[in-house]
């Protein structure tokens, strides 16, 4: 592969994202292969489809070519695949993925081991519910501040 190719750099990049079995598309994404990771360019793909649930397939082009050159066509599965069970973009961490993400991970079944955790402001009596907390980042009212965790 010759380093000044994008066109290579860009099979490499996000041949995963490649549905061989696909031979049209609905629309393109364009990716620019030193700058757009394939979870980006896998998360575009995903967007267009969830827009337009009819579309079969997406092409990949290199950002900068007008009408090519194409890298392939991406499949609704293929992306679901690409990004996986635990692919999502944590929030508030620059994009990143969580920890042991990268591993695709994931228990099967449903869990049952969830419970409501209900929060009150002992002073007017307000709650909050949530499915987990952080003992830093306690929910507050709006009026009076930190609220209590209800055990």
């Amino acid at each position: 592969m010759s380093g000044d190719d994008p066109v290579e750099l860009a099979r490499n990049v996000y041949g995963g994202l490649v549905d061989r079995a696909l031979t049209t598309y609905d629309e393109a994404v364009h990716a620019d292969p030193g700058h757009d990771r394939a979870a980006q360019v896998a998360r575009r793909i995903e967007a267009v489809f969830q827009e337009h649930p009819e579309y079969r397939g997406v092409a990949i082009r290199v950002t900068g070519a007008a009408d090519g050159p194409g890298i392939g066509i991406s499949s609704r599965a293929r992306v679901r695949e690409a990004l996986g069970p635990a692919g999502a973009e944590a929030p508030g961490r620059g994009g990143g993925t969580d920890w042991g993400a990268g591993d695709r991970a994931a228990l099967t079944g449903t869990s049952t081991q969830y419970r409501i955790l209900l929060f009150v402001c002992p002073t007017c009596g307000g709650g909050a519910a949530r499915a987990y907390y952080d003992a830093g980042d306690l929910p507050r009212c709006a009026a009076h501040g930190t609220m209590e965790l209800v055990r």
